[in-house]
């Protein structure tokens, strides 16, 4: 039992989580991977192992290669400890790995030494690590990376993963799998459904949201708003909401609210026509807009969260 707290604790600590599903039976990813194999010598490598179970589920899929995988804290035998991120595998072409998340503030906060880094998460660094590295790189990373708008010009395809692919966590993640050369277009799938192509959803929603009031003065968690926000779907389906300002007590709203707030608008805008092109986006966008939040929705969909830049943009499009 505390051998068990403690390698629980070690997971956490590094912001290591070890996948369980098998998602490398999606379309998207057989021909990418069918593609990468034969351009990488049949050698695949995982840089960031843990118990080397994707290496394991490649192999359930069918496919021959030869591998070497390493971790900072290997729990295989058929893996090699190895600080990855200060000491990186050279000679590769292929990764197919699961890097470790650990947010800065995070890090912080529990007293974690964090690289000096430009970056405020350390999967970001890792693939930065990676993509200098090696010409394919397939990762399990969150969900939000999206939203980072980081990499993408070698950003081949973007997979939501809406089962829970971790035993420790239910954080939203998804497979993103890079190419070599720059990519013009970015493929959204969630699952093995395709949902659109990113630069031309990114154009329609540009649309939708075409203004000509963004000097307006806009202040959210204003007590004395005379707009709500309930900005979180809640557990049974789609409910981000602009409402009525009384529905939200003003002894409630602080600097830090996210979830539900008022917002000062020195004008009035109309709810429905707010709700309507809110309704709208996330309909177009399959909402790989918004931010996935931890858990899903009875219907079987990632909770969703509105943030206030795109809360923003909504407002400023309907005054």
């Amino acid at each position: 039992m505390l051998e068990a707290q403690l390698v629980n604790a070690e997971k956490v600590r590094l912001g290591k989580f070890y996948t369980t599903q098998n998602i490398f039976s999606y379309p998207q990813f057989q021909g990418w991977f069918t593609k990468a194999l034969k351009e990488s010598n049949n050698q695949v490598l995982e840089p960031f192992a843990g118990a080397n179970n994707l290496i394991k589920m490649l192999q359930d899929e069918g496919y021959n290669f030869e591998f070497d995988a390493y971790d900072i804290n290997p729990s295989s035998p058929e893996v090699e400890k190895k600080d990855t991120i200060k000491d990186f595998p050279q000679g590769y072409q292929l990764i197919i790995t699961n890097p470790p998340y650990l947010a800065k503030n995070s890090a912080h906060r529990k007293k974690i030494d964090f690289p000096n880094t430009k970056y405020d998460d350390l999967y970001k660094l890792c693939l930065e690590i990676m993509l200098e590295n090696c010409d394919y790189v397939g990762a399990i990373i969150p969900a939000s990376f999206i939203n980072a708008e980081l990499f993408q010009e070698r950003l081949h395809s973007y997979t939501l993963l809406s089962s829970q692919m971790f035993t420790d966590t239910e954080n939203p993640v998804c497979l993103a799998l890079f190419c070599p050369q720059k990519s013009n277009s970015v493929y959204l799938y969630e699952n093995d459904k395709y949902v659109g192509e990113l630069h031309s959803l990114k154009k329609q929603v540009e649309e939708i949201l075409a203004n000509n009031h963004s000097s307006i003065e806009i202040s959210f968690n204003h007590k004395q708003g005379n707009l709500g926000l309930r900005a979180i779907d809640g557990t049974r389906f789609p409910s981000i909401a602009f409402i009525e300002a009384q529905l939200v007590p003003s002894r409630k709203i602080k600097v830090s609210s996210r979830h539900l707030t008022r917002i000062h608008i020195p004008q009035e805008v109309n709810l429905n026509l707010l709700n309507e092109k809110l309704k709208k986006l996330r309909e177009i966008t399959n909402d790989f807009f918004l931010t996935p939040f931890r858990g899903l929705r009875k219907d079987g969909k990632f909770r969703r969260r509105l943030d206030f830049q795109l809360a923003r943009k909504i407002i400023e499009s309907c005054l």
